[in-house]
């Protein structure tokens, strides 16, 4: 968590230095280009790191190293076709030259990610994150230096789309050796081992594939149905706001084996460490959903330019909203998972992607990317609202809601912070209104002994990841 919020600032400077080289056109082009792309991006997975980290922590106690070698068989076996595939049907849906062109060069990165997905489940059955921080972060500065690069030698729109796809490769090889480290594996080519792993893992897939397209699909329609604009406003918004997914992301990953273990072996562990990630993630959420709203226009003018501010302002605001929501879906998924219930969290979201399909049809061309922010809110409360009745069967208590009212006091301190040191550059607020947050928050009760515990304990080498 440190690693990836530490590389935030890099990220935002990287995502700043391609939208003003660019500009609404070039920008919406390479989106264009992103989120297409994204749709294939589900089959790198195949859900089968989250089998091996289930067999592996559950009872069956199988071993990773086997199951690692099978997975990569496999993964190295569809990656290039998939990347091929990815590319000839943009090709195909789109008749702009440079979107094609922009479309061939990112595919490029559906290889690196099918062979990086295959060492994910190292890191998570072993709960050791060193490596992965230091290549996050080291990837973040290359990549803003090839950015400055492409931007400074006036390289064009497809360098700069290149440079989209480093941080996968360089995923790919540093994941690789460390994972390699921690358990060492070679290819296994045990086709019935492999096709036994692979339909285990289908239900997973499903519900991976349906996340993928669920966040991807709104995009591709947005381009579509409407123009670059449109859509520039769309990528600066999605980067902007769901960057912040990466505190529910490391949350999961790390929770993962936990919550799959306790329920396997400890029920009532299971059921301290969903409600403890509750808390934790409505800590964080919180003020992504409030303070977002006052500071998109100013982040959105600093990152990209005057040029954007119109566009992306409100729709920045309604994906601030949705990202603060989408942090509980991660726990929430991890505990429906663990207990078994992936038949419901796929017919569940299928139903949800159908309803935002339909939402994006009917509200993009009206109201453009506004449109696309409105639709994800709207299913992104319906996924937690239906699962937690449905968590409540096994055991789960529902969201704390009360929880919330003790993080009044910090969200009042940190907006009376933010409009202090408004006239200032806007590192100042930002920076005062987490401070003005966390100290409310500390004092107010809302982060009580255990979670202190669990977060400084977090920060020393050595020590247990479990949710307190």
């Amino acid at each position: 968590m440190v690693a990836r919020v530490s590389a935030l600032p890099l990220a935002i400077v990287t995502l700043g230095i391609a939208t003003q080289y660019l500009g609404e056109h070039g920008y919406g082009i390479m989106t264009t280009a992103i989120v297409f792309v994204g749709l294939f991006e589900t089959l790198t997975s195949q859900g089968i790191g989250t089998v091996i980290v289930r067999r592996v922590s559950g009872k069956q106690k199988a071993s990773l190293a086997h199951l690692i070698g099978l997975d990569l068989t496999f993964s190295l076996t569809y990656a290039l076709p998939l990347g091929l595939t990815a590319a000839s049907v943009g090709v195909l849906t789109y008749s702009d030259p440079q979107v094609q062109s922009a479309l061939l060069v990112l595919s490029a990165g559906l290889v690196c990610n099918a062979v990086a997905s295959c060492f994910d489940a190292v890191f998570d059955v072993h709960v050791k994150y060193g490596t992965i921080a230091i290549a996050e972060f080291f990837s973040r500065v290359i990549t803003l230096g090839c950015a400055a690069a492409v931007a400074f030698t006036d390289a064009g729109l497809l360098a700069m789309c290149a440079v989209q796809i480093l941080p996968n490769l360089l995923k790919m090889v540093v994941n690789g050796l460390a994972a390699h480290r921690l358990t060492p594996m070679r290819p296994i080519g045990d086709l019935n081992a492999i096709l036994n792993l692979v339909k285990e893992s289908i239900p997973f897939t499903l519900i991976m594939l349906i996340a993928v397209i669920y966040w991807r699909v709104d995009g591709v329609l947005l381009s579509l149905l409407s123009d670059t604009r449109e859509v520039a406003a769309y990528g600066i918004a999605v980067q902007l706001a769901f960057t912040l997914n990466m505190l529910p992301q490391v949350f999961s990953r790390t929770a993962l084996s936990t919550i799959n273990e306790g329920y396997a072996s400890d029920p009532a562990r299971f059921r301290r460490a969903v409600a403890s990630g509750y808390r934790f993630l409505l800590l964080f959420a919180t003020p992504v959903a409030v303070l977002g709203i006052p500071l998109a226009e100013r982040l959105v003018t600093a990152v990209g330019s005057d040029e954007f501010a119109s566009g992306a302002t409100p729709v920045l605001r309604l994906f601030f909203v949705a990202c603060a929501i989408s942090f509980l879906t991660s726990i929430i998924s991890d505990a429906m998972v663990a207990a078994h219930q992936q038949r419901f969290l796929t017919t569940l979201s299928a139903v949800n992607l159908v309803v935002n399909i339909a939402l994006n049809i009917i509200l993009i061309p009206r109201f453009g990317a506004v449109g696309c922010g409105i639709a994800l809110i709207v299913t992104e409360l319906s996924g937690v609202v239906f699962t937690q009745i449905r968590l409540r069967k096994v055991g789960v208590d529902p969201l704390p809601l009360k929880y919330v009212m003790r993080l009044i006091p910090g969200l009042n301190l940190s907006l009376l912070a933010m409009l202090l040191t408004w006239s200032l550059p806007l590192v100042f607020p930002i920076v005062a209104g987490m401070i003005g947050y966390f100290a409310g928050a500390w004092l107010g009760g809302a982060i009580p002994d255990e979670m202190r515990g669990a977060l400084l304990g977090a920060m020393k080498p050595g020590r247990g990841t479990a949710p307190a």
